[in-house]
């Protein structure tokens, strides 16, 4: 069922964002488009004794809780919490919905996270508990992913059904789809979504390590997150968050809204195989993209740009390629392709929100950031990943394309407003 021809049209009035390469939708575009990557060593904790590839992250540096939640909401709330609140005060302000416009009732929250608050309230207080002391009591309320979901619908007065999603990396497409289905069938008026995470502690890093799936860059940790390229060795795990509005157009029009984006398609798919091994005949990101653009009343050549998962591990940008490929056929060589994770590394559940952030970016201006640190392309990766420069371009529809660890695929596109 076409989001487009179907009820009624759901569009992109706001957007907030918590990156490793700014806070904020203009800091972050002025780096994305400079290819200025937010990668390094890490600093929220020492990580000297742990092996290389557990030290070199992408990390929000300058974020000050208060600035976004006051009291004992922000000093007890989960960081992923605190950054899901900041990126929604952000989109719900540019989609004016702090304004009693809608009301609360029609309001409705949807955010996603992976990892949610295990690395600053679980793995605290459990080991408090192994070392026989008190657990705190607010525990059980911020660690789960609805934590954050429960912390933004207090925040933006949000009265309708919140929704909460745990889908890997795919969280963020997960949020943004589901708000376009309860605008497109009338349930709600206006629903603030995105996805949050905060993943960045030794035993989480240590775990991702023992997975074989972190960057064994040698040379500049800004170098080390590199998709497509032929040295690309593995992801580089980040943290942080982005939110959008998504509204009824009639609505946002009745609101004098400038929109960023007309949300078209959404496609699913699952590998159906091991959790860990990847199907690099790129069948199951094919069909994802494939009924994306089915449900956009597109074809492939009417899509202008790819915002890809590009997590430089091997295997999955072999896959997304080959997945490219088959949806797309001979314009799979003419449509530009672009990974913002090779400047802010890999935030799981929030990256796909980041995505949805940068489509909207590259829709409002007609510029395509870059994917750095491209310089010896993978033969396997030979299509246009807008190596290293910025590139101005006609974009009228967007595709984005999400890959969770587990093989499920996620795709959505966008259209220009």
């Amino acid at each position: 069922m076409s989001v487009m021809n179907e009820g009624r049209q759901p569009v992109i009035t706001g957007l907030g964002i918590v990156s490793p390469i700014g806070i904020g939708p203009d800091e972050f575009w002025k780096n994305a488009i400079a290819g200025r990557p937010g990668v390094g060593f890490v600093t929220l904790f020492d990580a000297s004794n742990l092996p290389r590839p557990c030290q070199i992250v992408g990390e929000v540096r300058v974020f000050v809780t208060k600035d976004w939640m006051g009291g004992i909401s922000g000093r007890m709330a989960g960081r992923f919490s605190q950054f899901a609140v900041a990126t929604c005060r952000m989109a719900v302000r540019e989609g004016r919905l702090d304004h009693g416009r809608v009301p609360t009732g029609r309001m409705r929250v949807s955010i996603g996270s992976s990892m949610s608050g295990v690395v600053d309230v679980q793995e605290p207080t459990f080991s408090a508990f192994l070392r026989g002391e008190k657990v705190v009591p607010w525990t059980l309320l911020e660690f789960p992913v609805h934590a954050a979901t429960s912390h933004v619908s207090a925040e933006s007065g949000a009265r309708g059904h919140p929704a909460s999603f745990a889908t890997a990396c795919c969280a963020g497409l997960d949020a943004v789809g589901w708000a376009a289905d309860q605008i497109r069938r009338g349930k709600a008026t206006a629903v603030v979504a995105g996805a949050t995470d905060a993943p960045l502690s030794p035993y989480v890093l240590t775990a991702f390590h023992s997975a074989n799936t972190l960057a064994t860059w040698e040379g500049l940790p800004e170098h080390a997150s590199r998709p497509f390229d032929r040295r690309r060795s593995g992801l580089v795990l980040a943290e942080g968050a982005a939110a959008v509005t998504v509204e009824e157009e009639a609505s946002a029009r009745m609101g004098g809204l400038t929109t960023y984006a007309r949300i078209l398609g959404f496609g699913a798919s699952s590998e159906g195989g091991e959790l860990r091994a990847v199907d690099e005949s790129g069948q199951a990101a094919a069909h994802a993209m494939a009924m994306a653009i089915r449900d956009a009343d597109l074809t492939p050549s009417e899509i202008d740009y790819v915002c890809a998962h590009g997590n430089s591990m091997v295997n999955y940008d072999a896959a997304e390629t080959a997945g490219i490929k088959l949806a797309f056929g001979k314009h799979a060589y003419n449509v530009p392709i672009s990974s913002i994770k090779s400047m802010c590394g890999h935030a799981l559940g929030a990256a796909a929100a980041m995505q949805v952030v940068t489509a909207c970016l590259v829709l409002r201006h007609g510029l395509i950031p870059p994917t750095v640190n491209l310089e010896e392309p993978d033969p396997k990766c030979d299509l246009d990943y807008v190596p290293n420069v910025a590139r101005r371009a006609r974009v009228r529809n967007v595709l984005i394309h999400s890959h969770s660890i587990g093989g499920t695929h996620m795709a959505m596109v966008l259209g220009a407003a």
